[in-house]
């Protein structure tokens, strides 16, 4: 999972880099599920539908996840993200630049830990199993 979260990463951080700017305009506010959920158990969330134009070809894209508090009404003008060589994929600025690291970081640090856990269970247990062996020499930690 790390290693998939990881390659999300760098996919979006490169998006971000080489993406173009320009300002769209909301046009609606449609049910989606919330970020990390297909459920909605406290009610529906809202993400943004934006148009926007790019050589005078207009564009629409809606929000991967919707909020239960909104920061963009309709009419609002906002920050869209765009691959320069295909118009048509999009996101709008900041989103999934949190969320994503902050998960490959979660996924990443258990793993680390699951490894040093099992690394020292599997030593410890070698230990122990050498003393358990008939007719060997006991071993003395220390002096």
């Amino acid at each position: 999972m790390a290693v998939l979260f990881g390659y999300l990463s760098i996919q979006n951080y490169r998006f971000v880099h080489r993406a173009a700017h320009t300002q769209g305009t909301v046009v609606s506010l449609d049910a989606r599920p919330p970020a990390g959920s297909t459920r909605t158990p406290r009610g529906v969330t809202r993400a943004p539908t934006v148009r926007y134009v790019v050589a005078g070809q207009s564009y629409t894209y809606t929000a991967a996840h919707g909020t239960y508090r909104q920061r963009h009404q309709v009419g609002a003008t906002i920050e869209v993200l765009y691959d320069p060589s295909n118009p048509e994929r999009a996101r709008l600025r900041g989103e999934g630049q949190l969320m994503i690291p902050l998960i490959t970081s979660g996924f990443a640090t258990t793993a680390l830990l699951l490894g040093f856990v099992l690394f020292r269970t599997r030593n410890l247990g070698a230990r122990s199993t050498a003393a358990d062996v008939p007719g060997a020499a006991p071993v003395r930690m220390g002096s």
